[in-house]
């Protein structure tokens, strides 16, 4: 049976409540201090990096929008699984602005062509589109989704109606 063990202790579902305001040194002391069993330490840390990335990119996403709701991190392990959802209100994002198409197969996506050196140019070289796709290569699953005001999710970001984002994360055993 797997586990998840967080400050020397085991549990079966952990949350973090992450603010805007988090200094990224404490973020990373709290991801080196999990440990999900079941997976190699290349794994493990191919999970924390894509997890830094995501939550990096919301809270700059909640500065941005100086929105004081806490992003929500929630880990369940199971037999089979580790199952991650990642729940922000920085806004969501249109898809067509990444320099590729995030719904492409991982193997897909060329990181080295032209699209992704115009974006890192257009962006002064601060963001490099690959929080997501390093993500997207490190789980099995992964599913993007945009919140709404009422709480409900869709699959398209919609301006002036999107909130958030909705992530979930899936890696087998």
């Amino acid at each position: 049976m797997g586990y998840i063990k967080h400050n020397g202790k085991k549990y079966k579902s952990v949350i973090l409540r992450v603010s805007r305001s988090t200094d990224f040194s404490v973020l990373m002391e709290q991801f080196n201090n999990m440990d999900f069993t079941g997976f190699d330490d290349n794994k493990l840390e191919n999970i924390r990096h894509s997890l830094l990335e995501l939550v990096n990119n919301s809270i700059r996403a909640h500065k941005e929008r100086q929105e004081d709701a806490v992003i929500i991190l929630r880990f369940t392990m199971t037999p089979q699984e580790l199952i991650i959802i990642l729940q922000d209100k920085g806004g969501g994002f249109d898809k067509k602005s990444l320099p590729y198409d995030i719904d492409l197969d991982v193997n897909e996506i060329d990181i080295n062509d032209q699209y992704f050196l115009d974006y890192r140019e257009k962006h002064g070289y601060i963001r490099f589109g690959m929080g997501l796709f390093i993500t997207k290569k490190a789980f099995d699953t992964f599913i993007l989704k945009f919140t709404a005001s009422d709480g409900s999710l869709n699959d398209r970001y919609e301006k002036g109606i999107s909130t958030g984002t909705f992530i979930e994360l899936r890696s087998h055993i």
